[in-house]
């Protein structure tokens, strides 16, 4: 119940983790501050700003802790407050760590994780790199912290979701996680968490996504940029990366493309160049045991297609995906019956976790 309260009183404008902390300090809990009188909500001295805006919202909200535990058991919607023992501990660390987040998924207070983000608007370098890079940090027991969007943040969880773990911290509330990729929202849940510190019914904004980006930072060891223009969100990250004293990478790209200007700048300026997987895992010293040199650094991992046991709609539309060639979307729809749209979307998805086939700018091809 604690934690609903807390989540309640933070969805107030201005209330951030410090006045909140204050607040519990002075009260005791969060019910009591939620029912304090005004006079004596006077007595803590908190900022003026906070005060007239969580006044206010409580006005507007008199039974808001009751409505947000409805809504969180009605949608299964998990809550952790900075004061619960699951809390992440290395995400208290940080200057402005958030007072609660709302999560899908499993947490892992205590998991290894290392951010990996860039552009939207990524090269076939970028996403290559954001692939293998993901599945091998993932393989050797690295969680993967990304930011759910387009581009590196997809390949990035993509990657780490065929060979372990990885976290999504969204700009937005959660009700919005589904509406970007459905498909992969559900394999992050499956294999990992999806959270953000914004309440339901936040839409995502220019001004939502760069205090996202503090606690991609804050989760993470350290957190690797594979393709940055010079002002980007992933910048942000790791401009936040290095305020919080964790390692910040960057892997370099062409001095000609603007997508690689921000990594270039970085390593010009101090961040540790990393060209392979492997150069994290040295750096943090994770062994991991290699069978022979020719299987060091696979681009994707081959599994035999009978060993996957493809059944009903998943076999058919690999059954229509040749091998060599690559074909899109359209094509594929072609070969099959009864297959709408949505459904290979999520089919497609699936195929490339198991490792079945390979994707290339919204074509595809078997492995």
């Amino acid at each position: 119940m604690e934690k609903y309260y807390i989540a309640t009183i933070s969805a107030a404008k201005f209330v951030g983790s410090a006045t909140i902390r204050k607040l519990l300090d002075y009260f005791g809990d969060a019910k009591s501050v939620w029912t304090a009188k005004i006079d004596e909500l006077t007595d803590v001295g908190i900022n003026k700003n906070a005060f007239e805006s969580f006044i206010n919202f409580r006005t507007q909200n008199p039974d808001g802790p009751k409505k947000l535990i409805d809504y969180c058991t009605r949608k299964k919607i998990n809550l952790c407050s900075i004061v619960d023992e699951d809390y992440p501990p290395i995400l208290k660390e940080i200057q402005s760590p958030p007072a609660v987040f709302y999560y899908y998924g499993k947490l892992e207070p205590l998991a290894d994780r290392v951010a990996m983000v860039g552009t939207r608007d990524n090269t076939p370098y970028g996403k290559r790199v954001a692939l293998e890079f993901s599945e091998q940090l993932a393989a050797a027991g690295i969680t993967i912290v990304s930011g759910a969007a387009r581009g590196i943040d997809t390949f990035s969880h993509i990657g780490a979701l065929k060979s372990g773990r990885t976290v999504a911290v969204l700009g937005c509330g959660i009700n919005f996680a589904f509406n970007a990729n459905r498909e992969l929202i559900n394999k992050i849940i499956d294999n990992g968490v999806v959270m953000t510190d914004y309440p339901p019914g936040q839409n995502p904004s220019a001004e939502t996504f760069p205090p996202r980006n503090r606690i991609i930072a804050g989760l993470s060891r350290g957190a690797i940029i594979v393709e940055a223009g010079l002002k980007s969100g992933a910048i942000i990250t790791s401009t936040y990366a290095g305020e919080y004293g964790r390692d910040v990478f960057a892997v370099p790209g062409t001095v000609f493309d603007n997508k690689s200007a921000g990594c270039n700048k970085l390593i010009r300026d101090g961040a540790v160049l990393v060209t392979s997987a492997d150069d994290i895992l040295e750096f943090y010293n994770v062994k991991i045991e290699k069978k022979s040199s020719a299987d060091e650094k696979p681009a994707t991992k081959i599994v035999p297609i009978e060993s996957v046991r493809l059944e009903g709609i998943e076999k058919t539309i690999f059954d229509a995906i040749p091998s060599g060639d690559f074909i899109g979307v359209d094509e594929i729809l072609m070969k099959v019956d009864d297959v709408s749209p949505v459904e290979i979307s999520s089919v497609l998805l699936n195929l490339e976790l198991k490792n079945c086939i390979v994707e290339n700018d919204g074509t595809y091809s078997r492995l």
